[in-house]
């Protein structure tokens, strides 16, 4: 009797156990399903805010010049700016503290090329050894990277860049507008301004929300389609994703640029000899509006992307 009821708890402890696993394991599937969601969510909400902030940052300096004159203040104050920001990407470059502090206000604003990593220095040793086999601290090699924090300061080992960071594109954000300034009239920089305040960012999010949808295709698959090429990965020709510039951003960049362009430069038709423009004032036809959007998407296209025979495109902000 003892015997039988021994094995009848043996069993039902392994039954126990078996459910519980099963359990375990169902919730950590459970667990791992939203937290991709959140992953995804998450990188599409970063997105989300840069394309925010380019287009609040733009507007703000486009308010700014109707204050101040934007020749010579405001060409000033962009030159500062710009110069501000390069001396502090040269040292995050070569400062790990700087590097963390500038992570840390604005790591959701930067692509994943505008980061950077770092990586423990091997190289550096933090011991000497001498004849007799003891182990010396050595003044010249125990340098340790102290950060502090607000609560807690800890001695970090030495580390050296493993990937440089890209400038950021707010750095080229701001050059663009401060050549701008400089080389043309303060309507065609105002105009230029507003362009890439709003069509950049407007190219990205229909791109992107096209993409999404399974509306969108991009123009390398365009090619591919119209030269009859496929894919060596395999991939079918109906599919509209892949990375790159995408039609509907490209359609999307050229709307809002023509947009842009009607809300400073006036309108005139081809044959009007009687125009009621005052003289000195620009005007534009449509047929002009139309040929700016068309390049306006196409520099948004290459910029910053590497052509066979020209080479590495420049930033889109500065083109």
């Amino acid at each position: 009797m003892q015997r039988t009821s021994l094995q009848t708890g043996i069993k039902t402890g392994r039954k126990l156990m078996a459910n519980n696993n099963g359990t375990s394991r169902s919730t950590n599937i459970n667990k791992s399903r939203p937290t991709t969601t959140k992953n995804s969510s998450m990188k599409n909400r970063i997105h989300l805010s840069r394309r925010v902030q380019h287009a609040i940052t733009g507007l703000v300096i486009l308010l700014i010049s109707y204050i101040l004159p934007p020749y010579p203040h405001g060409f000033t104050l962009l030159t500062l700016a710009t110069a501000a920001f390069y001396h502090v990407h040269l040292k995050r470059v070569h400062d790990e503290v700087w590097d963390k502090w500038y992570l840390d206000g604005f790591g959701t604003l930067l692509r994943d090329h505008e980061r950077g990593e770092w990586e423990e220095d091997d190289g550096i040793r933090n011991t000497d050894v001498v004849d007799d086999g003891r182990a010396t601290s050595s003044k010249s090699h125990n340098k340790q990277t102290q950060i502090h924090d607000s609560s807690t300061t800890y001695n970090q080992k030495p580390r050296r860049r493993k990937t440089i960071p890209a400038l950021p594109g707010a750095f080229y954000f701001l050059l663009g507008t401060s050549l701008s300034t400089l080389l043309f009239p303060t309507m065609v920089a105002r105009t230029s301004l507003l362009v890439l305040s709003i069509a950049d960012p407007m190219a990205g999010l229909v791109g992107a929300w096209c993409t999404d949808m399974g509306w969108n295709i991009t123009w390398k698959r365009l090619l591919f389609l119209l030269l009859r090429i496929r894919k060596r990965d395999g991939c079918s020709t109906g599919e509209g994703g892949g990375g790159g510039p995408s039609i509907a951003g490209s359609i999307a960049c050229a709307g809002s640029t023509i947009l842009c362009i009607c809300f400073y430069i006036p309108s005139i038709a081809i044959d009007d000899a009687e125009s009621t423009i005052p003289a000195g004032r620009l005007s534009l036809s449509f047929r002009a509006r139309i040929c700016i959007g068309i390049l306006t998407a196409l520099t948004e296209a290459i910029a910053g992307r590497h052509l066979p025979v020209i080479g590495t495109m420049l930033d889109d902000n500065l083109l």
